[in-house]
């Protein structure tokens, strides 16, 4: 008697689910841990601004608001780098090539959450209400500033090799149990990773909330169609 073997396709989709809900969780994460350890005390100073305003942001925070932002942080990265092992793989089509291109997403991915995992932003603020000296408080400052603006070619390597590879995938026949990828999708990841390879030319300006909102935005709309089963 001759046997069929048979794929269930919805049990297939429903393996991407782990990372959509991780994109949402990492985007919730970060925005809120950021927003914690920024919003007490003193106003954040720009990028660029001068020892004395530097010192006196770090003097002012809440240790406790740094501590739960901080918390936050960390495990956004987490999940931001569950969301990133999903996507790489979701992204896969056989025959589409190059066939690196979602390995280049997962690296990218890793290298901006390693980026952050080290620290260096939350390092100025740890030891803020301890009085530094103002030379020194610039210093640490810089270092977080310099390290976020890093992140940003990461995640624009990310954004680059995903729209490729989405792109590249239009013309390739679709795997069981993967989520559709439209090609406007794909278009919109190479405009924010062109993005952000420009702002960081720039990077002591305002202008890298430019790609860095449509890149969040970008997060939530892949997630969300990694959440959905196709049967």
């Amino acid at each position: 008697m001759a046997t069929t073997d048979h794929i269930d396709t919805s049990a297939l989709a429903r393996d991407f689910r782990p990372a959509g809900i991780a994109g949402w969780a990492a985007t919730a994460m970060l925005f809120s841990g950021v927003i914690l350890m920024s919003s007490t005390g003193a106003p954040e100073p720009a990028m660029d601004a001068p020892a004395a305003e530097i010192q006196r942001y770090l003097e002012t925070q809440s240790p406790t608001a740094l501590a739960t932002g901080g918390f936050l942080l960390v495990f956004g990265l987490c999940a931001l780098l569950w969301f990133v092992c999903g996507l790489s793989a979701a992204l896969r089509r056989p025959g589409a090539h190059p066939e690196w291109l979602p390995a280049v997403v997962l690296v990218s991915g890793t290298a901006a959450v390693a980026a952050l995992l080290v620290g260096a932003p939350q390092a100025a603020g740890f030891r803020g209400g301890d009085g530094l000296d103002p030379q020194v408080a610039q210093f640490a400052f810089d270092l977080g500033s310099i390290t976020f603006a890093n992140l940003w070619v990461a995640l624009g390597s990310l954004s680059l090799a995903s729209g490729w590879a989405i792109l590249a995938g239009r013309g390739a026949p679709d795997s069981p149990g993967r989520p559709g990828w439209p090609a406007w999708l794909g278009w919109w990841a190479l405009a924010v990773g062109a993005g952000f390879l420009v702002v960081r030319i720039v990077w002591t300006t305002w202008v890298w909330v430019i790609p860095y909102v449509p890149f969040w935005v970008w997060v939530l709309v892949v997630s969300t169609r990694m959440l959905r089963t196709r049967r």
